[in-house]
């Protein structure tokens, strides 16, 4: 059965939901889904441990009960699978009780899980994906995206900045940073694309001089432009044979997104030329996140788990948080209709990631990001970004 017509049926099984299904407060839950296992099994496990946390601390239920948390794996042999992650979003959106699903990871992940949450009407509020045509179809556009919200309503939403958020605060930082000019690469992806024309755009903006490169570019020639900076679009896997090249050719600050610092294996072998690499990041560094309720959180995190908090932790902690919080403003009857409602009516939130609200596409209108160095094949935080 296409994909489609199956999460609509599960869709009409989940409506017929009444107490269960958020008439009352008992026997809510909240289904989780991200890696627990694989290379990205340590931010998805930070995820679901804040997540729990805020469950715990942020549930303010009138009876004093509080949703469950349903934590699903949406891995395979190690890596994210399609078919695991629409099994996890089919589970969610056939169980009564279920009245919100927290996930994915991944931005590829969430377009598999997306479809049908948005079928069953079901809030899906991600802690880490950024992709922008989660929300709109292309940049500027304020329509719905139908190849992933397919009934033409919102249903998604997210905690952290979009891609076009990090690319704008990379610009900002390349500035602060006494960039005059600037060399700009993508891998030919639609996510190097994306990530250049932006960066780019606000480069400009800036007064830094701006050179795109071609779809064909080598080292030699980055060296021969002589730029204060390069920026690279892109993932890790054709990042490092050209980037190796470019620290042998030019002198130039090497500015990268986090599809290079989430991967650890880059990071080890970017050696060689760490010591100018310079990494945005759309989740904020545990040291910035504002007080009260910032290191608030990370106390408890750490009192809680014994460690300190992966970025990644206080993102999944407000995605939970910011649930709950749409429960408690959910008008009668508490489901999942009044939830997704109650959701994108979010103003001035204050969160420990900062005071934000939820606009008309579901984004995060949160505008603070981190900027890391490399130090010994590991990420430091170097710099809190924000943008305009």
């Amino acid at each position: 059965m296409p994909i489609g017509a199956a999460a609509l049926a599960l869709a009409l099984l989940g409506g017929c939901a009444t107490s269960d299904g958020g008439g009352g407060s008992r026997g809510r839950a909240v289904y989780l889904s991200v890696p627990l296992e694989g290379s990205a099994g340590a931010y998805g496990r930070a995820i679901r441990d804040g997540a729990e946390l805020a469950l715990r601390h942020e549930s303010r239920s009138g009876d004093g009960s509080r949703p469950r948390l349903e934590s699903r794996d949406d891995t395979r042999g190690g890596r994210w699978s399609p078919v695991v992650v629409a099994d996890n979003a089919r589970a969610a959106t056939s169980h009564s009780a279920a009245v919100a699903y927290l996930g994915e990871f991944e931005s590829g992940a969430t377009s598999s899980s997306l479809p049908i949450t948005n079928e069953a009407r079901m809030l899906q509020v991600s802690p880490a994906s950024t992709a922008l045509d989660l929300v709109s179809p292309f940049p500027g556009s304020d329509e719905v995206p139908e190849l992933v919200q397919p009934t033409g309503e919102r249903t998604f939403g997210r905690v952290i900045p979009d891609d076009e958020v990090q690319a704008e605060a990379g610009a900002t930082w390349a500035r602060r940073l006494g960039a005059r000019s600037a060399y700009i690469v993508s891998d030919g992806s639609r996510f190097g694309d994306a990530m250049a024309d932006e960066f780019g755009e606000e480069a400009a903006a800036l007064g830094i001089a701006v050179e795109r490169a071609g779809r064909r570019v080598d080292a030699a020639r980055v060296g021969k432009s002589d730029p204060d900076l390069l920026y690279f679009g892109g993932a890790a896997g054709a990042a490092l044979p050209f980037l190796g090249r470019v620290a042998r050719s030019s002198d130039a600050t090497i500015m990268g997104t986090d599809a290079l610092l989430l991967d650890r294996g880059f990071l080890r072998r970017a050696r060689p030329f760490e010591s100018r690499l310079r990494l945005t990041a759309a989740a904020q560094d545990p040291a910035q996140l504002p007080p009260p309720r910032g290191p608030r959180f990370v106390r408890r995190f750490r009192a809680a788990y014994g460690h300190e908090p992966d970025p990644y932790a206080a993102y999944g902690y407000e995605a939970m948080a910011v649930v709950l919080d749409s429960i408690d403003r959910a008008a009668d009857p508490v489901d999942r209709s009044t939830i997704l409602d109650a959701f994108f009516d979010t103003s001035n939130r204050d969160s420990i990631l900062g005071t934000y609200s939820i606009d008309e596409l579901g984004d995060t209108t949160l505008n603070r990001l981190a900027g890391y160095r490399v130090r010994d094949g590991r990420p430091a935080f170097d710099a809190g970004l924000e943008t305009p």
